[in-house]
């Protein structure tokens, strides 16, 4: 991976970017951070920000056309711009300790020429000194300040450049006229500010704008002279002091360093977040004083800054608020997680890629389409093609991917013959939560259609988990299938399914399950409830005819519908993020299911399967339109397996009057006696019953186990990821007392003496 093809998700992402109002500001000065300060009022460390920025913070306070101003996000509200300038020279005259910082830097050997002590040539002269050059400055006049010598507020300008030269060690030679360039011959750099009218020794011709270089490699050209207002030569000043490192290492300067242009961010269209407008006062704090604002005027005025900023994605989504990172942190991080030998690494990103949900919900708030779960799921890839991933995390999700492509999967043309019109893809976990759910769509689409069926699984664990090998292995197989029946139109009951086939498998035609039987003529919905709430799943987002098509399911029932605050937020379950964070999934999951107060009409078996788990009332639309009993149980993973397997073997005898005989284990025989909440422990670590079973009967068979002083036995059953711990006694003939299990990913090896 390159750092381009991570970064490349991000590079429209203006958070944590200096606010227009900043963009536009020729000294680049970071407003909104200078504000936040006064509003607190820290006077002391707005000033250190203003100077910082500034160089001459009186002088810039009195002479700014303000740019700022007409930038500010209150004029697309119809609300008077922050008096920036009216609070920074608030900030002057409060801050107590003005003191210029000293700069503990080794001095440089190079020595720089400055001519001209107006602003401009002064500003670089001060940034330069602060670096630790030989800089002299040398002016025809008796002192410095150039034009500014006559301005009403000459002595305030005199004092604060005084001030800032205080810890400088920059040598002034006044009186002195340079009337030719040869006479800085022993300077290593020249940089001309003489002022407008001034002498440019016939370079002004052959001066960049960008660069402030001239035909003579070794002399610069900036301030008046070159058209430059007073602000603007004072950034000129501040880009020369770092043009000056990159010619004095390369010999020429660089084109990336100057920043000077007000001609703004190169964001002028975004949309950023402005919280809070109708609690802010829209109109601007009047100076009582003929000085300016007071302190409490300057706070006051501070504090209606709106802190333009995008945190759209982390305000709303429970992953990047936890983490804390700004989007092109994690590209960052995202590249260099995968420069590290896996032996040696030290990921930094490994805990946050594998806690998204992939919901896409970042996306959809994000004013320009910044997409983070593709940006994880990129680094899922890399990790799996790497082999440098936490395969615990993904480990359960990809043995069930393996047994509903493998032993619980079953496809078929339909049972009177005929051109397949439709193939009925109910999904891994539709049948596995209620068979009912499939066995009777499948027969309400046939009584209608001409109809098969293929039961298996969309690749969404494999998609998950960034294994691209596996997922394509399913794919080719669901094409081949797809082909031998006719290229018929797939009805899809699982979003995510429907969603992972508009990715990666186009060119097969689809169709909601809700959209086909919403217009049945044989259907009559009961109504579950009087009022509920239809929860959209995160993987329906856009899909507006399944979205439709359950609601008028729902209303066919006689349900009053109730708008949720928000449409296609994840459960919880997307993206394995269970095992990577148990966590925050128990956080996202419980902020899901407390959304709404009314009962939730889900159209997605893990949602039904979340919500139910934490209490919350909630029936499948397909309760309703098959007129089953509301709401169900909650079933564990072995009764999911079974009733995969029902499923299975009811439509292979009703289509094909087949008979499946299911995968005999030698464990299964054991009978397990545990407590509920043992039991339920356990189906939270995705630990099931056949797991324990089959640790037990290995350790029973092979006495590879440990006895307590108790008569305890501890065993474990070692698989290529997770190791299972059992411990547990003999009850009687194939019936074990369990009384604790755990797993995790370490490995134990034996050896033999």
């Amino acid at each position: 991976m390159k750092l381009e093809d991570a970064a490349s998700y991000t590079e429209k992402c203006f958070s944590g970017e200096p606010a227009p109002c900043s963009g536009v500001c020729p000294l680049r000065l970071d407003i909104r951070s200078f504000l936040e300060k006064v509003e607190k009022g820290r006077w002391n460390p707005a000033y250190k920000t203003l100077r910082n920025a500034v160089v001459f913070p009186a002088i810039v306070c009195s002479l700014c056309s303000s740019p700022c101003e007409g930038r500010c996000e209150w004029v697309k509200v119809d609300g008077e711009p922050i008096a920036v300038r009216l609070v920074e020279d608030a900030c002057v005259r409060s801050a107590k300790n003005q003191k210029p910082d000293i700069f503990a830097i080794p001095p440089k050997t190079e020595s720089i020429a400055v001519v001209g002590a107006g602003v401009a040539g002064l500003s670089a002269a001060l940034c330069l000194s602060q670096k630790k050059y030989k800089v002299t400055v040398f002016d025809k006049n008796i002192g410095w300040g150039g034009s500014l010598r006559s301005h009403p507020r000459f002595e305030i300008f005199d004092r604060d450049i005084e001030l800032q030269f205080s810890a400088a060690g920059t040598l002034f030679e006044f009186g002195t006229e340079i009337t030719s360039p040869d006479t800085l011959d022993r300077f290593d750099m020249i940089y001309l500010a003489p002022g407008a009218g001034g002498i440019g020794f016939d370079l002004l011709s052959s001066w960049n704008a960008e660069l402030l270089t001239t035909s003579e490699p070794k002399i610069f050209l900036g301030g008046s002279l070159t058209g430059a207002d007073k602000v603007l030569g004072i950034a000129q000043g501040k880009s020369i002091s770092i043009t000056a490192e990159f010619f004095f290492q390369t010999g020429k300067a660089a084109a990336s360093i100057s920043g000077i242009s007000i001609s703004g961010c190169g964001k002028e269209s975004c949309e950023l977040s402005m919280p809070d407008v109708n609690v802010k006062d829209k109109t601007r704090i009047v100076p009582s004083g003929l000085l300016g604002y007071s302190e409490d005027e300057a706070k006051a005025e501070a504090e209606r800054c709106l802190k333009c900023d995008c945190d759209r994605c982390v305000a709303t989504c429970e992953m990047l608020a936890s983490f804390k990172k700004k989007p092109k942190k994690i590209a960052i991080e995202v590249y260099t997680d995968t420069q590290v030998n896996p032996p040696l690494s030290a990921h930094t990103l490994t805990r946050q890629a594998y806690s998204c949900n992939m919901c896409g919900h970042c996306k959809t708030v994000c004013p320009v389409d910044v997409d983070i779960g593709s940006l994880l799921q990129l680094s899922r890839r890399a990790r799996t093609g790497d082999s440098a991933y936490p395969e615990a995390f993904h480990d359960y999700w990809l043995r069930e991917m393996d047994f509903s492509t493998g032993e619980a999967s079953f496809y078929a043309s339909p049972k009177n013959g005929g051109d397949c019109r439709y193939i009925f893809y109910p999904g891994c976990q539709l049948g596995a939560h209620n068979p009912e759910h499939v066995t009777g769509s499948f027969m309400l689409i046939q009584k209608e259609h001409t109809a098969g069926i293929y039961q298996g699984c969309c690749g969404a664990p494999a998609f998950w988990a960034g294994d691209s090998k596996r997922q394509d292995e399913n794919f080719a197989e669901i094409r081949k299938v797809w082909l031998e029946l006719n290229k018929a139109v797939f009805v899809f009951a699982c979003a995510t399914c429907e969603s992972i086939f508009s990715i990666f498998l186009p060119e097969i035609p689809r169709i909601s399950l809700y959209e086909l039987i919403a217009a049945s003529s044989e259907l009559s919905p009961a109504r579950i409830f009087e009022s509920a709430s239809v929860f959209d799943p995160c993987n329906a987002r856009g899909n507006t005819g399944m979205e439709k098509a359950v609601r008028d399911l729902a209303r066919k029932s006689g349900s009053v519908l109730h708008d949720l605050p928000e449409k296609n937020r994840c459960c919880g379950y997307g993206g394995h993020m269970r095992t990577a964070n148990p966590e925050l999934y128990e956080t996202i999951a419980g902020n899901r299911a407390g959304m709404g107060s009314y009962p939730y009409i889900v159209y997605c078996a893990n949602c039904r399967e979340v919500f139910l788990s934490r209490g919350k009332e909630c029936a499948h639309v397909l309760d309703f339109a098959l007129n089953l009993a509301s709401g169900g149980s909650i079933h564990g993973i072995d009764e999911r397996r079974e009733n995969a397997i029902k499923v299975k073997i009811q439509l292979m005898k009703d289509i094909a009057g087949n008979v499946f005989i299911p995968e005999k284990h030698e464990w299964d025989d054991l009978k397990l006696v545990i407590s509920d909440g043992l039991k339920d422990s356990a189906e939270k670590k995705l630990i099931s019953q056949s797991n324990i079973k089959e640790a037990v009967w290995y350790a029973e068979k092979t006495g590879d186990k440990f006895i307590d002083r108790s008569g305890l036995n501890r065993c474990s059953l070692q698989k290529p990821v997770v190791t299972y711990w059992v411990s547990y006694r003999k009850a009687s003939e194939k019936t074990y007392e369990i009384l604790e299990v755990y797993s995790h990913r370490m490995r134990f090896g034996s050896e033999e003496s």
